[in-house]
């Protein structure tokens, strides 16, 4: 209908809504072919065991793609995988120090253990296992080398404690070194003072002296500050 008023056409929307409902809905057949998209599907994965479309250079190169792919994928993960679950471990630890020259000794002390009054309460044994001559010395973890001309010599000592409570001491204080026939005492420079030793237990440690290579005539001297030595000549052949 067309209205001179206002210069427009208006519609009847109760036809029109009739003839939406109407109208049939036809969908052309050359836009979807069904058989059409199966038979390219079916020319896709169907390849291999019958060997009808292996012949086929475009699907044969698909195939050998994928499969390609496929396995560089697996080969990445598994790789992964197994880096994840392996357990790597480097040893960083130093290398123990090369012994020149050993000597056993195998000398045993024992010296009162007093109370902060002076009362002897236990005694604690005081062993020198052997000494050693070497150019370098693990020191806390740290390897500490001689400079040309010098070397290290080392007590390797057993301290007991059979006292019922854990004591500390300085095991650097019960050794003296004298070299050269001289009468000056020289004392330990390489030490773990203090040593705590639990009770009833033992504990092993080290004192170490540098000398000179040229040095001669070692002598130990063994006992408390104030008290008795013992002497120790050290032989190194």
């Amino acid at each position: 209908m067309f209205c001179p008023e206002k210069g427009l056409f208006i519609l009847d929307n109760i036809n029109m809504e009739e003839e939406k409902q109407t109208a049939p809905i036809t969908i052309p057949s050359s836009s979807f072919d069904i058989k059409k998209v199966k038979n390219k599907i079916s020319n896709l994965l169907n390849i291999g065991t019958s060997g009808r479309n292996f012949g086929n250079k475009n699907n044969s190169r698909f195939f050998l793609f994928f499969i390609a792919i496929a396995l560089l994928i697996l080969s990445f993960y598994l790789g992964k995988s197994l880096n994840q679950n392996s357990i790597s471990y480097k040893d960083d630890r130093p290398l123990p120090a090369a012994t020149k020259a050993r000597q056993v000794l195998n000398k045993e002390f024992e010296f009162p253990l007093k109370d902060g009054k002076g009362n002897e309460v236990s005694r604690i044994k005081y062993g020198i296992e052997s000494a050693e001559l070497q150019d370098s010395i693990i020191v806390k973890g740290q390897r500490a080398r001689a400079v040309k001309g010098r070397t290290f010599l080392i007590l390797n000592l057993k301290i007991s404690n059979n006292f019922t409570q854990g004591i500390e001491i300085n095991s650097r204080d019960y050794v003296r070194l004298s070299i050269n026939s001289s009468k000056e005492l020289i004392a330990a420079d390489i030490h773990n003072d203090p040593i705590a030793v639990q009770a009833i237990s033992t504990k092993f440690t080290r004192l170490g002296f540098p000398i000179n290579d040229s040095d001669k005539n070692l002598m130990l001297r063994i006992g408390e500050i104030k008290g008795k030595k013992e002497t120790i000549n050290l032989n190194f052949k």
